[in-house]
């Protein structure tokens, strides 16, 4: 399916403006040794401190097999600790370490570097508020 044109040039669909952010994302955090999905539970985390599995999982609507392998892969590189509810053993709180709040850090720095290149459409697109205009 091809974009609309508007202005001479093409309109991405939605789809192939996602899957392009989600390179460029990709790419920007390569030199931190960050994929996007541990990106975006630092991010949550840097958020939400003390925020529980279940809560990330649905947040970043990702299924708990999945993101307990990334929570895995977190605390093992000592970026985020885990902790369990003191009124319910079930329940795993997450909190992220020095090491990972200075890397979510970084990586809102580079999250804003990625949303700078955004065209003004795409953005609009992507349901975002480009700078300048009104809400």
């Amino acid at each position: 399916m091809r974009g609309v044109k508007r202005n001479g040039h093409e309109e991405l669909t939605l789809l192939e403006l996602v899957l392009q952010l989600h390179g460029e994302f990709r790419r920007s955090l390569e030199p931190i040794r960050v994929t996007p999905l541990q990106a975006g539970v630092l991010l949550f985390l840097r958020r939400h401190a003390e925020a529980n599995v279940t809560d990330a999982a649905v947040a970043l609507r990702v299924r708990m097999p999945t993101l307990s392998e990334v929570v895995k892969d977190l605390v093992g590189k000592r970026w985020i600790t885990k902790h369990r509810s003191v009124t319910d053993a079930r329940v795993v709180h997450l909190r992220l370490s020095r090491r990972g709040n200075a890397l979510a850090l970084q990586i809102e720095q580079r999250v804003r570097q990625v949303n700078s290149t955004l065209a003004e459409q795409d953005q609009r697109a992507l349901g975002m508020n480009p700078k300048g205009s009104q809400a």
